[in-house]
């Protein structure tokens, strides 16, 4: 089995996603030195499974790209450490003022208005 871990999940490239992580998956906090290690190594191909711009090759492959669809939880660490991924890139899209309450779209708070 572990020659078939292998082949799941290759790719030439490093992943790096700087809007959201600009000074790199292992000094965000998000992730263990060894989750950042799998974004980095694997991450390119992962994103492009769960995008469905590649298709699965491997039964690891295919059990990620159930797991991204929702039709089973994550089993393995490839899985959880995408899983744990897709929730910071979620917990990063919340804004908040110097008021300390969250901004809601279109909204002001009043002060800045130019009515």
């Amino acid at each position: 089995m572990d020659n078939i871990q292998e082949k799941s999940f290759v790719c030439e490239k490093k992943f790096f996603d700087d809007r959201n992580f600009p000074r790199g998956f292992q000094r965000s906090g998000d992730f263990t030195r060894s989750q950042a290690q799998i974004l980095e190594s694997k991450g390119v191909a992962m994103k492009a499974l769960h995008e469905g711009s590649r298709a699965p090759a491997t039964k690891e492959e295919e059990q990620f790209v159930a797991v991204c669809h929702g039709q089973a939880k994550p089993s393995t660490e490839t899985e959880k450490t995408w899983a744990i991924y897709l929730t910071a890139l979620r917990r990063k899209q919340i804004y908040f003022t110097a008021s300390s309450a969250a901004v809601a779209e279109g909204g002001s708070d009043g002060m800045d208005s130019d009515d």
